[in-house]
């Protein structure tokens, strides 16, 4: 099957007259002619029957039209993408947990279109899944070209960059006991219950090596996976919790206490699978992240 016929076939269904269509596609009549005719016997069914001084499609290329007008939708956006690739633009696949794709990933993306010569750089975020893990295996599988995570890949696999992030903070009810303190210590917020990240969260194993690091155990009363419902709980009295210091707990009934010992500093990573092939808008910006982001920007 023939793409030209095919193209041949479309104009013809839109302008319902082979002389029109024909003095559109700049081609001859006889051409049409033609392509219709090989179109047709190899579908073995007509797919135009004479209307008037004109044509229209029979039920069969009412059918065909759907499947031609989709067929080409496709290939003409795929042509139009490589197209943009080789003029250094293209579309750049990018994944991210969900605090770091509210601001940080946004951020950069502004400011990467900013930049001459990356107007014509297009995105997509994606962030159904705000899990690391998950991420990370998207990245492995070419799903995207990058995602801003909160743990390393495996540096066999992963060229990872790593990035400063704001601190832990601890979060009370405002009329917990803690709550009077300017500051605390991991060990002081031993005798009260947590509201805990749960093990499939990235986070779980960041506040997990900060009790390793004093050698205790928090008590655990709940678990949940994301850090607003962490925060929410804790607003509501299910007990203490240890979140990453963010504006959003400013909108709720929190005391934040700032975390002093053991240091709560917490680093973040950007993502790419080594050895991939990338189009060259991907290459820029990940080369322009880990310039901004070795500078502290964008946090």
């Amino acid at each position: 099957m023939n793409l030209d016929h095919i193209r041949y076939f479309q104009a013809i269904a839109y302008y319902e007259h082979y002389g029109r269509a024909a003095q559109a596609l700049h081609v001859s009549q006889p051409n049409l002619n033609y392509a219709v005719t090989q179109l047709e016997n190899e579908l073995g069914v007509p797919l135009f029957e004479k209307h008037g001084r004109g044509v229209q499609l029979t039920r069969y290329g009412r059918l065909f039209l759907q499947s031609v007008n989709e067929s080409l939708r496709i290939l003409d956006a795929g042509t139009r993408d490589l197209q943009e690739m080789g003029r250094g633009g293209g579309l750049v696949l990018l994944g991210g947990i969900r605090k770091l794709a509210a601001q940080t990933v946004p951020d950069l993306m502004q400011k990467f279109l900013a930049t001459s010569g990356n107007e014509h750089t297009r995105f997509e975020l994606h962030t159904e899944s705000s899990f690391t893990a998950d991420l990370l295996q998207a990245v492995a599988e070419e799903r995207l070209d990058m995602a801003f995570v909160s743990h390393p890949g495996d540096d066999t696999v992963f060229e990872n960059v790593a990035f400063a992030r704001s601190p832990f903070v601890v979060v009370t009810p405002p009329n917990h006991p803690l709550a009077q303190k300017s500051s605390v210590t991991l060990r002081e917020t031993l005798p009260y219950p947590f509201v805990y990240f749960s093990k499939r969260g990235g986070l779980r194993r960041l506040i997990d090596a900060l009790f390793q690091k004093i050698g205790a155990t928090p008590k655990i009363a709940y678990e949940t996976e994301e850090d607003t419902v962490v925060a929410g709980m804790a607003a509501a009295g299910f007990g203490i919790a240890i979140v990453p210091d963010h504006p959003v707990l400013r909108c709720m009934d929190l005391k934040i206490i700032p975390l002093t010992d053991p240091d709560p500093g917490r680093t973040a990573y950007l993502c790419r699978k080594r050895g991939a092939l990338q189009p060259a808008a991907a290459q820029r910006f990940f080369a322009f992240c880990q310039a901004q982001l070795s500078q502290g920007a964008s946090l």
